[in-house]
C-alpha cells in the first residue's frame, strides 16, 4: 500500500462528498485509511486512531464491531491483491481511484448485490475470483448499515462530512 497526492498540474482526484453515498461510507473509508496506514508505517497509532474515532461517532461496543469489519476488508484486499494500493491520508477530503472502487465495493455490499461484488472484489485484486474479500465484505455490512442507522444516514444521500473530516 502506498500513501498518495495529487502533483501540481495534474487534474484533482474526485472527494469524498462526491464519491461516498453516506456519513457510514464517508467513516468506512477513514477507518480504511487508517488501517493501511498503520500496515504502512508500522504504527499501532493509526489503528488507535481509527477505533476512537468510530468509537466517538458509534459508541465503544458499534464502533469496535465496525472497525473489525473494515479491518477484515483491508485484510482480505492485503491478501488477495498483490499489487500497490494508493490510498490518502484518514481525513484527507480526496479519493484515488483505488478508494473510489472501494468505496464502490462497498455500496455493492451494502445493496446485497453479491454477484456485482465477487466481479468487483476479482477485479479490485487482479485475479480471477477473490472470496476472501467477498466474505470480508458480506461480514462487515451489516455493521456498516448499523453506523448509517446511527449517524442519520440510512438513506443513501451526501454526507455533510463536517461531521467525519
Amino acid at each position: 500500500m502506498t500513501a498518495s497526492s495529487s502533483p501540481p498540474g495534474h487534474i484533482a482526484l474526485p472527494r469524498v462528498v462526491d464519491v461516498c453515498g453516506d456519513d457510514a461510507d464517508v467513516l468506512a473509508l477513514s477507518v480504511a485509511r487508517f488501517v493501511a496506514a498503520g500496515y504502512l508505517t508500522g504504527d499501532v497509532a493509526c489503528w488507535e486512531a481509527a477505533f476512537d474515532g468510530a468509537e466517538q461517532l458509534l459508541g465503544p461496543d458499534e464502533g469496535g464491531r465496525f472497525v473489525a469489519g473494515v479491518v477484515g476488508i483491508v485484510r482480505a484486499l492485503r491478501a488477495e491483491r498483490d499489487r500497490d494500493w494508493s490510498f490518502m491520508p484518514a481525513t484527507c477530503c480526496r479519493v484515488t481511484g483505488h478508494e473510489c472502487a472501494l468505496v464502490g465495493l462497498i455500496g455493492r455490499g451494502r445493496r446485497c448485490l453479491w454477484d456485482e461484488v465477487a466481479r468487483g472484489a476479482a477485479e479490485i485484486t487482479g485475479r480471477a475470483e477473490a472470496p476472501r474479500l467477498v466474505a470480508a465484505l458480506r461480514a462487515a455490512v451489516g455493521s456498516i448499515d448499523a453506523a448509517a442507522d446511527r449517524l442519520g444516514s440510512s438513506v443513501p444521500r451526501r454526507p455533510a462530512g463536517s461531521a467525519l473530516h
